[in-house]
């Protein structure tokens, strides 16, 4: 487990503050909290439940959804478990079931697209408007480092946000700035059992192996705290990154009648990471079904860079693009599949 942050405070969360971290919430007539039967989604349940009690004319209509990804023994009576606790609150609960043949690889990464797949298609089902996760500092931090460690980007840096909205339904995670302890404080002061995941155990998976590396770290001062100190920074660089961006765009964009994006010479005046995320958002617009890695989309920018610097026109191919360089600037973005380009 990470190393907490430096307050060692792990008194159980009371009533008013809950609903100070709920507050994300209050525009949905109806939200689903997906819960696993974790310390963490389990005290999410608990604390929403008694919420929703104190104020249920004004508060969101909640109801409760558990994955069972069908990989281990007992993940069915897991389930069952949170079933039971959702029913001694009230609240309706579903058990979503991943079917089917599971992959050999990318288990993990593939298990969590299922699982928001299945989450997703639940709250609208039922008429929902957000889902709610328990992601608390502690991951928050696990994720800056595992981001960290894929040079990830500013973007990326940034890591997990309040609220999620590119996911196809609204994904919120209201306990981001709680220590997991206080989680935990939170469920023995109502008496509440949680159930402990083996394959938060297992060196199969990323995050796991980097939690042994975080007690070393943390001594040398990179503990949570910083490592989400950390990703609030990218986060504010990021926000300005991208008004900046949309500036750009919008002022160098040159209307074509053709399937084309065209820019004016004036974009390489900019600064080089405002270059490459007006190159990003062109072909995201392009191809919104396709992601660009942005190392491919940076050795473009050095490429169409020294070019313009030269004066030279360049001409290369990226995520099913042409991208053309003209000697006079213009920068040109063109479907490579698509005949009126010929």
């Amino acid at each position: 487990m990470l190393k907490p942050s430096r307050s060692d405070n792990t008194a159980p969360i009371g009533l008013e503050e809950s609903a100070t971290f709920f507050a994300p919430l209050q525009p949905y007539s109806k939200v689903v909290l997906a819960v696993s039967g974790g310390a963490d989604s389990l005290a999410l349940l608990a604390l929403a439940a008694k919420w929703r009690a104190s104020a249920p004319t004004t508060t969101p209509e909640l109801s409760v959804a558990t994955v069972d990804h069908a990989l281990r023994a007992g993940s069915t009576e897991e389930a069952a478990y949170v079933h039971d606790v959702a029913n001694s609150f009230g609240i309706p609960h579903t058990t979503l079931t991943w079917s089917g043949e599971k992959p050999a690889t990318r288990l993990q990464e593939r298990a969590r697209a299922a699982r928001y797949d299945l989450l997703i298609t639940h709250a609208r089902t039922i008429g929902a408007g957000a889902i709610v996760t328990a992601h608390h500092a502690q991951d928050q931090a696990e994720t800056v480092l595992m981001r960290l460690c894929a040079g990830s980007g500013i973007s990326g840096l940034a890591a997990m946000p309040l609220v999620t909205l590119n996911t196809g339904m609204p994904l919120i995670r209201p306990f981001l700035a709680l220590d997991k302890e206080r989680l935990i404080a939170t469920l023995q002061a109502d008496g509440l059992r949680w159930l402990e995941d083996p394959s938060n155990q297992s060196t199969r998976f990323e995050r796991v192996r980097l939690r042994s590396a975080f007690a070393a770290l943390a001594e040398e001062g990179l503990d949570t705290h910083r490592l989400r100190k950390l990703a609030a920074r990218a986060k504010r660089a990021d926000i300005a990154l991208a008004h900046a961006t949309e500036t750009a765009f919008a002022h160098y964009h040159i209307p074509d009648k053709q399937n084309r994006l065209r820019f004016a010479p004036g974009l390489f005046r900019e600064p080089e990471e405002i270059i490459l995320r007006v190159i990003l958002r062109a072909l995201d617009r392009m191809t919104p079904e396709k992601e660009t890695p942005l190392e491919k989309a940076e050795n473009l920018l050095a490429r169409l860079v020294a070019g313009r610097s030269l004066r030279q026109s360049v001409r290369m191919t990226l995520s099913g693009h042409v991208i053309d360089l003209k000697t006079n600037g213009i920068l040109v973005f063109s479907l490579e599949n698509d005949p009126r380009r010929r």
